[in-house]
């Protein structure tokens, strides 16, 4: 359904991180005008959405009529994650109000060496 462009198990704190993603049916691109895409860092999968360290909803995509989107996580959202394993997922609600599960994973954030600010 969707191809991860470039989804690294590691992230270090404080670095932004770009997540494109590409919608795929059969290996014909998706249009995904009017879809929703969820993505949600916990630190367990039975925590509550309040409870999410990181929750990013894209409405507004790069190229909807090409499937394709983009999830940028800032460095403000990851400036603040405590070192350590969290689990992750991404969901889309498509405009007609389908919800579906497309990803869950495990993510790692590594320490960051450099705390200076230009």
């Amino acid at each position: 359904m969707a191809q991860l462009i470039n989804l690294r198990p590691d992230i270090f704190r404080g670095d932004d991180y770009p997540i494109p993603l590409e919608f795929r049916r059969n290996g014909i691109v998706e249009n995904i005008t009017g879809w929703k895409v969820y993505f949600t860092v916990k630190y367990h999968d039975t925590d509550s959405d309040d409870d999410a360290v990181i929750k990013c909803d894209v409405t507004e995509h790069t190229d909807p009529t090409n499937g394709k989107t983009l999830i940028m996580l800032t460095n403000g959202e990851t400036g603040d994650l405590v070192p350590g394993k969290y689990v992750f997922d991404i969901q889309i609600k498509k405009a007609d109000g389908t919800v579906k599960t497309i990803m869950k994973g495990k993510v790692k954030v590594i320490q960051d060496v450099t705390k200076r600010e230009n």
